[in-house]
């Protein structure tokens, strides 16, 4: 079995646990608050969700929980560089195996105190991490309220916006759309994504042939997308696209997937996972009553992480006179917070497409590129807001 890694020699007392997610009962859990500053509770969170939302933190499995061990396995599987530590007095042969192909774990009576809980997982944080604030990424998941929101145009330049601010080979553009997308035609990339290969064994994909399966724009946007295929959809397997997912965030520091709008096997498991789930629409009644209703279906699915944020694409820059109406009339119409407005800018937008080009290359001083800057200065952590000066907070009207 995989050893912890040793204790620091100056450490006096077990060091308070940053994090911890925990499929254990609610007596432990509350005690366990009391040396860690979070507690995740897995309950109710199937393996996949458990992959992408924890794998490569510290994970405490109690063996008195139904799913237990199917969660080990999967966490074996498809994220061995989490810490596992189980809570058992006699544990199967078979999940043995298991955690020793974990790269950390270690195994304590099911009577162990929370002080010798927090003693094995202290041993970890270190290990832990290094690899996770050193490699951990965010994801944020685009997907489009009606047809033609323009779902993959603003995926593709807040990719191309992140990449200014963190530099290249940090970003990964994954199109999921996979009978019909579209983000190589705009950037004149070659798609390389094998989906029969990915979904006859997703399990064998890992960080050598993801680079593969990458095409590397000259902004420092590397691209992850498959042929255009109209059978291809029925490839796209819920495994194999976590897997996919989960091997892309192990990469690379920011993932930005470009989602269909229409629902797949894996969508719910996505929108659960992600850190931002953005929903695209227009001001129009229809689109805003759709928008309303997407947002609300994925709060439910990210349960306690944060609410879907409601981007309105395509704003015109100044008010028409015609049956139109502000944006403050909207929010109250459908009961929801907009978060952020987007500039129309159409011949900006297929100059950029017709030459592979960013559109901030093309019209740097595009009202739709500052509303994309200030989007992604709004979802990107605090520290990271401070990499480039704010500009000011456009709030479109229609």
């Amino acid at each position: 079995m995989s050893q912890p890694a040793p204790a620091p020699e100056n450490s006096g007392q077990p060091q308070i646990i940053p994090h911890i997610a925990a499929l254990a009962s609610q007596e432990l859990q509350a005690e366990l608050a009391t040396v860690c500053s979070e507690v995740s509770d897995l309950a109710g969170l199937g393996p996949a969700e458990v992959v992408m939302q924890h794998g490569g933190g510290i994970v405490l499995l109690e063996q008195s929980q139904a799913g237990w061990d199917q969660l080990l396995l999967k966490i074996a599987v498809d994220r061995p560089s989490t810490a596992v530590i189980v809570l058992s007095d006699q544990i199967p042969s078979h999940m043995v195996r298991a955690l020793m192909k974990l790269d950390m774990s270690d195994i304590l009576p099911a009577s162990a105190s929370v002080g010798e809980i927090q003693e094995a997982a202290s041993k970890f944080s270190d290990a832990v991490e290094k690899g996770v604030s050193g490699g951990a990424s965010i994801c944020w998941a685009f997907r489009g309220a009606v047809g033609g929101a323009g779902v993959s145009t603003l995926a593709l330049e807040t990719s191309f916006e992140l990449a200014k601010r963190v530099g290249e080979g940090k970003v990964c553009l994954v199109d999921l759309n996979l009978a019909d997308g579209m983000i190589t035609s705009f950037v004149e990339a070659v798609p390389k994504l094998d989906l029969v290969a990915l979904s006859a064994a997703p399990e064998r994909l890992d960080p050598r042939l993801l680079a593969a399966w990458c095409s590397r724009h000259d902004s420092g946007v590397s691209i992850i997308a498959a042929p255009r295929n109209p059978d291809a959809d029925a490839l796209g397997s819920e495994a194999a696209i976590l897997r996919l997912l989960d091997v892309a965030c192990s990469v690379f520091e920011y993932v930005i997937v470009d989602m269909p709008r229409h629902m797949m096997p894996w969508t719910k498991s996505v929108l659960a996972a992600v850190d931002e789930a953005i929903v695209i629409s227009e001001l129009t009644v229809p689109s805003l009553h759709a928008a309303a209703d997407m947002c609300r279906e994925t709060d439910v699915l990210r349960r306690e992480r944060t609410p879907a944020r409601l981007v309105l694409n395509r704003m015109f820059q100044k008010k028409r006179l015609r049956a139109e109406f502000p944006v403050d009339q909207a929010e109250k119409a459908i009961e929801r917070k907009i978060n952020q407005t987007i500039t129309s800018d159409w011949d900006a937008a297929r100059t950029a497409v017709n030459v592979g080009r960013p559109i901030a290359e093309v019209k740097p001083k595009s009202p739709l590129v500052a509303d994309v800057v200030q989007m992604v200065s709004d979802m990107l952590p605090e520290h990271m807001r401070a990499a480039q000066p704010e500009r000011g907070r456009r709030r479109g009207r229609a």
